[in-house]
């Protein structure tokens, strides 16, 4: 996992238990969308840089999306079987009685397969006995069903997925054949549970890392009850502040350089992230504090953007403004201090700004140059 300084704390698989290690974004969604479904119907999992799930937890899952759906999303025909909109054909209806009554129910049996490949995890197939008696109790063409199950395409995630005539997909380095277990394929169904909606479409804060994706995911959540600005750079910045406060945790170098928001925009797959600058500052619990003592969205943006040596300006204008306050002097249109801050009246805010301000820029100049 690279130079990640959060507490280790995995084990291998057991009987009882399977262990999720992170991996590309599409598949850390589909384990972060399971786990919302866990947490709704209140079955326990452990989360660190993996995750560790009862295997019994696995079929409890399958239902528990659709109640999801019901229950929290207010949405009553989410399906994946035949024509739907988000998983078309994942299962055609006349198989959807052997999905229900026989797949579902050993796909927590899953063990990794030494002879088969999965390029997504450590590959967790069904046994070949299973196997054998699942296709006594399926109608049709069970290999195809297999296949299906084992080869990444439009079924799991039509914006991305190969067709099942092999049409290459440019998306996956022209590879038509991606294999993927099937767990994996059974995860995918998730995903769509682990974005966010805002204005400039659906959004998952991915890193390597299941606690680090898990906690900015549900700051991204907060903060966007807390405000009507769903600007992308603001909702990962603003995430990291959290972790950085919350959690009081260094995360390594190598999970730093490799956060970022996938965006869902119609038929588009958008990517962004900070500048390892931004992101270290950020997560920097001094740094964060005072950022959020300070409580300006103004002074908040030029972080965001780099504008560090505005900080050293906009203190000077601070304390410029305080005294013409104390003096009673009414502040201009056109004061600089209006620049930088939406309180620019208030006498008691700016002192604390004056206090914190060049605190904060002695330590962003100290952390860009370290």
């Amino acid at each position: 996992m690279g130079d990640l300084t959060l507490e280790k704390d995995c084990k291998k698989d057991t009987e009882d238990k399977i262990v999720l290690y992170p991996s590309n974004w599409l598949y850390n969604a589909g384990v972060i969308g399971l786990l919302r479904v866990l947490e709704y119907k209140k079955i326990s999992f452990d989360i660190s840089d993996c995750v560790q799930l009862e295997r019994g937890v696995i079929k409890e899952s399958y239902n528990g999306i659709f109640e999801y759906h019901k229950e929290v999303l207010k949405e009553r025909n989410f399906s994946i079987e035949g024509k739907n909109k988000r998983y078309p054909n994942y299962i055609q209806p006349k198989q959807k009685d052997f999905f229900e009554n026989y797949y579902i129910k050993e796909i927590g049996n899953v063990s990794r397969n030494k002879f088969k490949i999965c390029n997504w995890c450590s590959g967790y197939f069904l046994s070949n006995n299973t196997l054998v008696n699942l296709k006594q109790n399926f109608k049709g063409d069970f290999e195809k069903f297999i296949e299906q199950r084992e080869k990444f395409q439009g079924i799991h995630f039509a914006k991305l997925g190969a067709a099942i005539t092999e049409m290459p997909n440019a998306f996956w380095n022209l590879n038509f054949s991606m294999p993927i277990c099937h767990l994996c394929s059974y995860l995918i169904i998730f995903n769509h549970l682990a974005f966010i909606q805002t204005s400039d479409g659906e959004i998952f804060i991915n890193a390597p890392d299941f606690k680090v994706i898990w906690d900015l995911n549900e700051f991204a959540k907060e903060i966007l009850k807390g405000t009507k600005d769903d600007e992308i750079s603001k909702i990962l910045g603003s995430s990291l502040l959290q972790w950085s406060i919350r959690r009081r945790t260094i995360l390594g170098a190598w999970t730093m350089m490799n956060i970022e928001v996938i965006v869902k925009r119609k038929n588009i797959i958008d990517y962004f992230d900070l500048p390892q600058d931004i992101t270290k500052i950020l997560l920097d619990y001094e740094i964060a504090s005072l950022i959020e003592r300070i409580n300006e969205e103004k002074i908040f943006d030029l972080i965001l953007s780099g504008k560090f040596s505005e900080l050293e300006k906009a203190n000077y204008f601070v304390l410029k403004a305080i005294l013409k306050l104390k003096n009673k002097e009414k502040l201009s249109n056109n004061d600089p201090i209006k620049r930088y801050f939406s309180r620019y009246n208030d006498l008691n805010y700016l002192k604390n700004v004056s206090k914190n301000l060049p605190e904060l820029y002695a330590k962003i100049s100290e952390k860009t140059r370290g």
